[in-house]
């Protein structure tokens, strides 16, 4: 596993677990709280897509690459509860001239279902040593 090279701030206030694995895979993780539920005691679709979008962003940012994430299409597949540890899987699929496709699956680990499917871009260009 390797280190993440910047501190997603908003992905830890979540109390989402990145973990860039490099080559344009990462995780991001999260047990579902409280404070995560919209009205129907459900996790609320912006948590789930935050969760999605830090294994994505951690995907783009790995030690050979740096990247913006420029688009993201999510599908919500089956909801998520609380105490329901969910882990999202961000891989690159597709290498384009100036950015990559990624695909991210977010699952419940209790069963295995599918919570959330996603679709992502994000540029790419090579880390150097002065990029931050």
């Amino acid at each position: 596993m390797e280190t993440d090279h910047r501190q997603d701030a908003y992905a830890d206030y979540l109390g989402v677990e990145v973990d860039t694995l490099g080559e344009g895979h990462a995780t991001a993780a999260l047990t579902v709280n409280h404070h995560h539920l919209n009205p129907h005691a459900t996790a609320h679709g912006a948590l789930l897509y935050s969760i999605v979008g830090a294994a994505l962003a951690a995907a783009a940012n790995d030690g050979i690459n740096t990247g913006v994430v420029s688009g993201v299409h999510i599908d919500y597949l089956s909801p998520a509860y609380r105490g329901d540890r969910l882990i999202a899987t961000a891989t690159v699929t597709e290498h384009l001239a100036r950015e990559n496709l990624y695909t991210v699956r977010l699952v419940r680990v209790a069963d295995g279902q599918i919570v959330a499917r996603a679709t992502g871009r994000a540029t790419r260009r090579t880390r150097t040593e002065a990029t931050p």
